[in-house]
């Protein structure tokens, strides 16, 4: 355990600048292909790995069926019984509810690839342009 410890450490600011450069990847194809989109957090003081955005007037969990299994991600707010429920999180952040309803965290990790990033944001983009288009 030690030693996996060790091997760890030595490769953490490396791994971590990678996710951060993937994480970035997303954001910016993303932004520059959608309108009413926000980043949620600090624009530099964050993990490195995550990446939190809101669609305005779009609920994240059709987002999310949209995508399909094409990406992983998770929904910001919980939709239950025709409600939907938006975390203290968020609540705490002060997010409209017009932004909030529609927030996705998504994640990357040591083996994500620029790839995997490029078709990620490909699908959601197409999502929340049929979404946005109904």
């Amino acid at each position: 355990m030690g030693e996996a410890c060790a091997v760890a450490a030595r490769c953490l600011a490396e791994a971590g600048e990678r996710m951060r450069l993937l994480r970035d990847r997303l954001w910016n194809t993303l932004c520059s292909r959608l309108p009413d989109l926000q980043l949620n957090g600090h624009p530099t003081a964050r993990l490195p790995n995550t990446l939190s955005v809101s669609f305005k007037n779009l609920e994240a969990d059709r987002i999310l069926e949209e995508i399909g299994l094409a990406v992983a991600a998770s929904a910001g707010a919980a939709c239950h019984a025709d409600t939907v429920e938006i975390s203290h999180v968020l609540q705490a952040m002060g997010l409209d509810p017009a932004w909030a309803k529609g927030t996705l965290r998504f994640s990357v990790g040591r083996p994500t690839t620029e790839a995997e990033i490029d078709r990620a944001a490909e699908a959601v983009c197409a999502a929340v342009a049929r979404l946005s288009a109904a």
